[in-house]
């Protein structure tokens, strides 16, 4: 079984959950963000949705980044549900790269935490967590993006 990683009381990530498992994780999760393509699913998308949990299907390629766009939409989605008191679960293949810069861009956006002190959070459950330059670097266009919004 699969061990979410909670960056917060309502947000977790993980790595994908095989088949089997996801009706226990509907039990606690709600909400799910699929971040992997449909190619490298172990599951078919509309299980999450046979068990009543909200799907937002966002695929972002192995070892790259979402767009700013893409991350945006997505933390927001994530904080919406968040908001309307449900768990969400984000997911990529491995749960860290993709899941990793997703898990820290929420805690940048929901907590008005640095990049570095988000980083710094998330890498404490997985160290792996952000694996390449490409996500470090939307991070860091996501950080200037919120200081702009916010400052």
């Amino acid at each position: 079984m699969i061990i979410p990683k909670f960056i917060t009381d309502k947000v977790a990530f993980s790595p994908m959950p095989h088949p089997e498992e996801i009706a226990e994780l509907a039990k606690e999760f709600q909400a799910v963000v699929v971040l992997t393509y449909e190619y490298e699913l172990y599951y078919d998308l509309k299980e999450w949705e046979k068990h009543g949990v909200e799907v937002l299907y966002s695929p972002i390629e192995d070892f790259s980044a979402p767009t700013l766009e893409q991350l945006i939409n997505i933390v927001r989605w994530i904080d919406e549900k968040v908001r309307d008191g449900k768990k969400v679960l984000i997911h990529c293949f491995g749960g860290s790269g993709r899941s990793g810069t997703i898990a820290v861009a929420y805690l940048m956006y929901s907590q008005g935490l640095s990049l570095r002190d988000a980083l710094t959070r998330v890498r404490s459950l997985k160290p792996s967590a952000v694996e390449t330059w490409s996500q470090m670097d939307i991070l860091r266009k996501f950080e200037r993006y919120l200081k702009g919004v916010t400052g």
